[in-house]
């Protein structure tokens, strides 16, 4: 098998997920402890601030609009799982503790950024 065979073969078969996790300012530390658990170790913490009118901002219990939005690239085979913890943890089902989702990544341009996003930076190709 030659070698862009072997790294077509590594990317198409494990999908990867990028997961957001939109949570009140200062949780974001906490996110990140779960993501830990599970040794996902590419994350990114963002500050945002929301500008939606306060009746929708009331309407969906959200309240103060000062955010931490995590991005985690994830293995796309644990995604349900995180979000499972994530929602048990944070207790996403009450209103206003935050909110989860995932994209799903279709394609990552080289092997290598491939294999940081995934951690997996020992494995040969």
């Amino acid at each position: 098998m030659s070698q862009s065979e072997r790294v077509e073969s590594i990317c198409s078969t494990q999908r990867l997920d990028l997961v957001f996790t939109i949570v009140s300012r200062g949780k974001g530390e906490t996110v990140l402890d779960i993501f830990r658990e599970y040794k996902v170790l590419q994350n990114i913490i963002c500050h945002g601030h929301g500008t939606a009118p306060s009746s929708i901002l009331e309407m969906f219990g959200l309240g103060a609009t000062d955010k931490d939005i995590v991005l985690s690239f994830v293995k796309a085979e644990n995604s349900k799982k995180i979000l499972s913890d994530l929602s048990k943890k944070l207790e996403f089902s009450k209103p206003g503790h935050g909110i989860a989702f995932t994209v799903p990544l279709e394609s990552i341009a080289g092997i290598m950024s491939f294999k940081f996003l995934t951690a997996d930076l020992t494995e040969e190709v």
